[in-house]
């Protein structure tokens, strides 16, 4: 008669329980450890009890301060949800982007960066801010004093258009400030971007490609020339698109006086 076989049934999940049951026994010694390490050695416990918002003020700062400190306040530093915090400022349409800093034991400081604003958009609904890299940002604060060029035409409110429209406004601010400051309104016409600045009726037609051409020796001619001549008020217009600042010299339009005419610079 055959003997019963003694060998045990297989057990693949045996060494599994085993590693949990370790890693859990490590774990709890590990936790235990830093419990007594807080508590008699005065370590501390790596819990986030300060958040620092830096990049932005005012009432921006308090909305972040407070949406962080919902979020962070006495979770663990490095366990907390900071994607989840980037995402909920990074959707607000005013910021640009967040970095975050985890500053042991128990400090976090946010660095928001701000869409910065480029020009007022005039709608039916309202006047909005748009940021230098093409998002409405929400509508103007009536407390806010600083002006900015507007775009009212709403065939320049068009996609293309706007877009030329943005990319001159974007050029100008960074290479010519000065003259940037000075510009009223901003449209798309069928000579591409075109400005109107303050005192100053007339359109000056910008360069396509580079509308900071010219620029300067408008400047200068403005003062100089424009600005004295009795047919100031009757300039049809400026066309800056030709000839660079080297040459120094800006076509004006006819005035009842006279034809259209280059004017050089001194």
């Amino acid at each position: 008669m055959a003997l019963p076989s003694r060998t045990r049934p297989r057990r693949p999940w045996l060494p599994f329980a085993k590693a949990g049951v370790v890693l859990l026994l490590v774990l709890g010694a590990a936790w235990g450890l830093l419990g007594l390490a807080q508590r008699y050695l005065g370590l501390q416990r790596l819990v986030i009890e300060q958040v620092v918002v830096t990049g932005t003020r005012g009432e921006r700062q308090q909305e972040i301060q407070k949406l962080a400190e919902e979020r962070c306040l006495h979770r663990p530093l490095f366990w907390f949800d900071a994607e989840g915090l980037r995402d909920t400022v990074e959707g607000k349409r005013w910021v640009r982007g967040l970095l975050i800093r985890k500053e042991p034991p128990d400090r976090i400081t946010l660095v928001v960066q701000e869409r910065r604003p480029l020009l007022w958009l005039v709608r039916p609904e309202g006047i909005f801010l748009v940021s230098d890299d093409g998002v409405v940002m929400g509508r103007v604060d009536p407390a806010d004093p600083t002006p900015l060029p507007v775009v009212v035409d709403a065939g320049s409110e068009q996609d293309k258009a706007f877009l030329g429209v943005l990319n001159a406004a974007r050029a100008l601010k960074t290479s010519q400030p000065d003259f940037f400051d000075r510009i009223a309104e901003f449209r798309w016409t069928d000579k591409g971007p075109t400005a109107f600045i303050e005192g100053f009726q007339a359109p000056i037609y910008l360069n396509r490609h580079d509308a900071a051409r010219n620029i300067p020796n408008f400047q200068a001619i403005y003062v100089d020339e424009l600005l004295k001549s009795p047919d100031f008020a009757k300039i049809p217009y400026v066309d800056l698109r030709w000839g660079d600042d080297s040459e120094g010299y800006v076509a004006v339009g006819p005035t009842g006086t006279g034809p259209a005419r280059t004017i050089q610079k001194n």
